[in-house]
């Protein structure tokens, strides 16, 4: 799983990266020398066989989308669900642990977290779960609070 989200990290944050593995003019040893280079120490051999694998089916443009699979089916396995965490300022750790034991007991799946700031938020927490978006943000709840504010009629 560690060799498939450096790989995953790695390409989503390299256009350059990605545009030279799908690059259908560029030789095959090329890329492999290239990948050998970034990966080096970083990733099991097996991890890079796959690799070579692909090379040699002329579908290495894949690896991203198969390193995106894997992790994502490695997940679903392990009962590892993705949270966005989006807040006015940094949380501390105590309160991200906080935050994931109850989503953990609320859930009954692991938690990973992806934290994100927006300051405009003011305060409080968008939590995202999956499909699901739990909105406690103080933007949020002025904003419900003007809509109601202008719907009320006044005698």
């Amino acid at each position: 799983r560690e060799d498939m989200l450096l790989i995953k990290k790695t390409i989503d944050a390299s256009s350059d990266l990605q545009l030279f593995l799908k690059n259908p003019i560029i030789k095959k040893d090329q890329k492999k020398a290239a990948l050998r280079k970034i990966f080096d120490g970083k990733i099991q051999d097996i991890t890079f066989e796959l690799y070579e694998l692909l090379a040699r089916k002329d579908r290495e443009s894949l690896l991203e989308e198969i390193s995106n699979k894997f992790i994502e089916l490695y997940n679903q396995h392990q009962g590892i669900i993705k949270v966005g965490v989006t807040s006015a300022k940094e949380l501390e750790e105590a309160q991200l642990k906080a935050l994931q034991k109850n989503i953990e007991r609320t859930t009954g799946k692991k938690v990973e977290f992806k934290t994100n700031i927006e300051e405009e938020l003011i305060g409080g927490l968008k939590i995202r779960i999956e499909d699901t978006v739990v909105d406690g943000s103080v933007k949020f709840k002025l904003s419900q609070l003007k809509d109601r504010l202008t719907s009320t009629e006044v005698e």
